[in-house]
Order: structure tokens, then sequence, then C-alpha cells
């Protein structure tokens, strides 16, 4: 295939990927807030509510409002506020414009890293579609998701093309190109605007193993000392960031040491991390808020430790010979490890919307081994039909959930019935809902003080 010719192909992709985005969540622009954060960051904050001003960018950067810091985000509500008003239906399609970018960069980043077209298209086409990220996309207050995610896929972007370029040129030295300091400098703009972002480095480290096989190039001890020194000023800002987290969770009552022993919150970490991978593979039943169990018995934590520990063995065992395994699946355990529960916050277990960007790197896993496993058995031209069929049943599958999905965010009486049809003993969903119900027969209630149960400190 000729240059032109990728290029059309490439372009037509991230249209196409676009368009089917914007067409599963058109209908948000007729949406409303929900009495669920939404409250306490825009419509009841009369700071973000106000605007840009000078005095609240000042706010933005200093204050832990809701156990929280992510100056970026605020400035961007602040920016909704000024110029569209408390307009729920163009900051919703905000949202989707974000998802759409995101979406659009994962395609451009994986082609360019692994030069595996279909490959890299098809993880993009599910990260785009899958019902797990209706949450980061239909709910306002997490333009926290789809804002960091913008950064996130143009940090690493702009860091593939800093390392090929220096590949191509040879040169054993570290230099910094503008490659690497547009890079460097939208992972602080990622930080800022959420701060799950601090395992980047590790990410990039990975991408050095695979695909950008930066660890072969020349003596491997010699790269790994200067492939790690080309990370220390992604690491440090990774330790100043999660530390301002701890103080602002802690300050805000989100998180202390004592909250719980070790052992109960590993089982949390096995039970969680096995809880993802289910959803991922069948995003059955999900819910703004899942309660953690109080009990787990010991055959479910065993089978819920056997998952990830299986997979984990099988990623070392093929660590030459498959290293995206390796690569793919490390990303997605190492992503979710600042929000897996070894800080014990709330009564949260999991939550969808901390899928956004680590299930990336799931998909690799699971994209990339079908491939292989479909190479072991069928001829070339079957593979490809096989894979076109297979692909297209599981996109338009995963656009039917997420569409069904993104019906229940329509306001808060919807979002907390069927979290309710899930958890009858839900009591976060019962108290908003009733409270909700309440101020929809008595109008202006809110003005005397009125307020929903906001979510675990942990966003």
């Amino acid at each position: 295939m000729t240059g032109l010719q990728s290029n059309r192909r490439t372009w037509f992709a991230c249209l196409f990927l676009a368009f089917a985005t914007c067409a599963i969540y058109w209908p948000v622009r007729h949406y409303g807030f929900v009495d669920y954060d939404d409250d306490d960051y825009i419509f009841n904050n009369p700071v973000v509510r106000a605007g840009l001003s000078w005095q609240n960018f000042v706010w933005a950067l200093s204050d832990q409002h809701d156990c929280n810091w992510h100056p970026l985000t605020w400035l961007s509500h602040m920016a909704d506020c000024q110029f569209f008003g408390i307009n729920p239906g163009a900051m919703h399609l905000e949202n989707v414009f974000f998802h759409c970018a995101n979406s659009v960069l994962l395609l451009l980043l994986l082609n360019s890293a692994t030069g595996a077209f279909w490959r890299s298209a098809f993880v993009a086409a599910l990260f785009a579609l899958h019902p797990l990220r209706v949450e980061s996309v239909a709910w306002i207050s997490e333009r926290k998701d789809v804002l960091s995610g913008f950064f996130f896929m143009l940090t690493l972007w702009l860091y593939v093309l800093h390392a090929k370029k220096q590949i191509a040129s040879g040169n054993s030295k570290f230099q910094a190109n503008n490659f690497y300091r547009l890079s460097l400098l939208c992972f602080i703009f990622g930080l800022l605007a959420k701060p799950m972002l601090v395992t980047v480095p590790i990410v990039l480290l990975l991408l050095d193993f695979w695909p950008l096989q930066r660890f072969t190039i020349h003596d491997s001890r010699f790269m790994t000392g200067r492939l790690l020194r080309e990370k220390i000023p992604f690491f440090a800002l990774s330790i100043i960031t999660g530390i301002i987290t701890l103080f602002a969770q802690r300050a805000g009552g989100g998180w202390t040491p004592a909250d719980s022993h070790f052992f109960p919150r590993l089982e949390n970490v096995v039970i969680g991390y096995w809880n993802y991978i289910e959803k991922l593979l069948w995003p059955e039943n999900l819910s703004f808020l899942y309660l953690r169990s109080d009990k787990i018995s010991i055959a479910g934590f065993f089978l819920a430790a056997f998952v990830p520990i299986g997979i984990s063995a099988i990623a070392a065992v093929q660590l030459r010979r498959r290293p995206w395994f390796a690569v793919g699946w490390l990303w997605f355990l190492i992503m979710l490890l600042p929000v897996s529960g070894l800080l014990q916050i709330g009564r949260l277990s999991i939550a969808d919307r901390y899928t956004y960007l680590p299930a990336i790197g799931f998909y690799l896993v699971v994209v990339w081994g079908i491939a292989d496993l479909l190479a072991v058995f069928f001829s070339e031209k079957i593979c490809r039909w096989l894979a076109i069929l297979g692909a297209t049943t599981i996109l338009l599958a995963c656009a039917i959930l997420a569409r069904r999905q993104l019906a229940y965010w329509q306001n808060t009486q919807t979002l907390m019935e069927h979290a309710l049809k899930i958890d009858p003993n839900n009591y976060v969903a019962q108290t908003n809902l009733r409270i909700y119900l309440f101020e929809k027969a008595h109008p202006g209630v809110r003005e005397h003080g009125t307020s929903s149960t906001g979510a675990n400190p942990a966003k």
C-alpha cells in the first residue's frame, strides 16, 4: 500500500470512528445534571458558576474541594459556565467531543507505535464504544476522565514520536527534542486534570519495551539506565502530584492510614481486579456505584486471585515471543493500581470510570491475542474474513449496550432507579432518589440547603 493510500485509510478510519462515537452519545445533548457530584462540582458550586477569573484560578490551584486536587478540571468547568452558562446539554457534548478526540488519538498513537493499522483501529474502536466508557462520558462531573485522557493520549503519542526520532538518528545519547518537551508538557496538563495519571512513566517504559523495542537497540544495561534517566522528570512530577493528592484526600476525610487492615484491603484489590476483567468481557449490570461486600468467601477470593495470577504467569512465560501480552497486561494492572483499593476510601469497591485508560492495555492483550490465535489455525484469507466478522459483531454489541447504558444517565431518577434494580440495598441510591423526588415535588427546596449524597472522594 502506498503512502497516499495509507494516509487516506487512516483519515477515513478516524472520521468513521469519530462519527460512530458521536452517533452513540448524541442523545446526551438533551440530558440534564444528576444529583450526584454535579451539584458540588457545578450547579451548586458558586465558584465554578462564577466562571473564569484570577481569583477563581487561584482557588482551582489551591483548593481541595470534594477531597480532590484537579485544577485543570475545575478551570474546564468554569470555562463552560463562562461561555455556555449553566447548560448541561453543552457540557455533556463537550465530554463527548473529548471522548471522540481521545478515540482518534488512540488510533493514531497505536498505529504510529506498532504499524499494525487494523489491530490499532479495533483497539481504538473498543475504547470508543465499550459500555464501560458511558460513565466517564455521560457524567458531567467526570470531565476529569476525558480531559486527562486527552492529554494522556497526546503524552504517549508525542513520546512515541520522540522515541522514533531518537531511534532513527542512531544516537545512543539522550537528547530532549521538541517531541519530548511537548510530551512532558502534556503530561503536566494531564496530571492537573486527574492525578490518576501518576502511573504514566511506567507506561512509557512499557512502550519502550514493546513496540518501540528500545531496550534492545544497544547494550541492554546501558539502555535501561538511559531510559530510566529519560523518565526522571516524569517520575518527579508523578511523585509530587501523588503527595498533593494524598494530602487532599486526607484533609477532606477521604483517606486515613487506619481505614482498615492490610489483608481486608488486599482482598478488595483482588476481587476488584476480577470484577473489572468480568465487566470488560461481559458488561452487564453496570451501575454508577458498586458498594463493597462485607463478606468475601474464601472460594470466591481464591477464584478471583487465580485469574490475574494465571494471566501474569502466562505473560511472564510468553515475554520474549509475545511481548505485547506482558505490556498490555501490565498497562492494565499498573494503571488501575492507584484506585485498586490499597488505599481504602469510603465504601466504594470498583467504578466503571476507573477503567477509562487502564482498559486500553486489556484491549491490547485481547486484540493481539485473537489475531495471533486466528493465524495459528487458519489461512490468511480466512483470518481476514473471520476478523472482519468478529470485529463487526463485537463492536455492534458494544454500541447497542453503550446506547442502552447511556439512557440511564438522563437524570437523577433514571440513574438511581437503575442502580436500585441492580442492588436494592444501595443506600446511596436510595437516599439520592428520595432527595430528588422530594425536591421535584417541592421546587426551590435547594435554596434551603438540601443536597444529594456525594460520591466516594476518590473520583
